[in-house]
């Protein structure tokens, strides 16, 4: 017996990472990918909607530490059940914290809120999200007690997996 057979088990397939653009948010700096099955991100008004959250969500307080740089990145990911949107900053200098949204095509605007009972970005969002460890690391970490933010936000992905 296989325990790891999944009825209708998707095969994988790469999918586009495409770094947008550097925001500002108040005194946020926000790096902002997209991901997509399709050769081309076909979510532009959902992605600008996804802008609009921000000042909202980088409100929100974890549990943990809420100390940070004010330095995030926002993945907004089509994928099948529908659009993830996933906003990430470095917390207490090393840890991530990150909220996960779901839009679905019946409601179009509306961002529920997925995260905090155990789910946790997909093996595509994860792919930026390791980049992005890397470029906090290199960047940040390794340069205490003289940060490189400037070079952090420089410092992106765009490519398929």
């Amino acid at each position: 017996m296989n325990l790891y057979k999944r009825a209708n088990m998707d095969l994988y397939k790469s999918r586009k990472i495409v770094f947008e653009e550097v925001i500002r948010v108040g005194e946020w700096y926000v790096k902002m990918y997209t991901i997509t099955k399709s050769a081309e991100f076909e979510h532009p008004e959902l992605y600008q909607q996804a802008i609009q959250q921000l000042p909202v969500w980088l409100e929100m307080k974890n549990q943990f530490d809420d100390s940070h740089a004010h330095m995030a990145f926002l993945i907004v990911h089509a994928g099948t059940i529908g659009i993830f949107s996933i906003v990430n900053w470095w917390v207490g200098t090393n840890m991530l914290n990150t909220h996960i949204f779901l839009t679905v095509p019946d409601s179009p605007t509306t961002f529920t809120k997925i995260s905090g009972t155990g789910l946790s970005p997909c093996i595509w969002e994860l792919e930026i999200i390791n980049r992005e460890r890397i470029a906090w690391m290199r960047h940040v970490l390794q340069r205490s007690p003289n940060p490189d933010y400037e070079a952090y936000l420089m410092d992106t992905f765009t490519g398929d997996i």
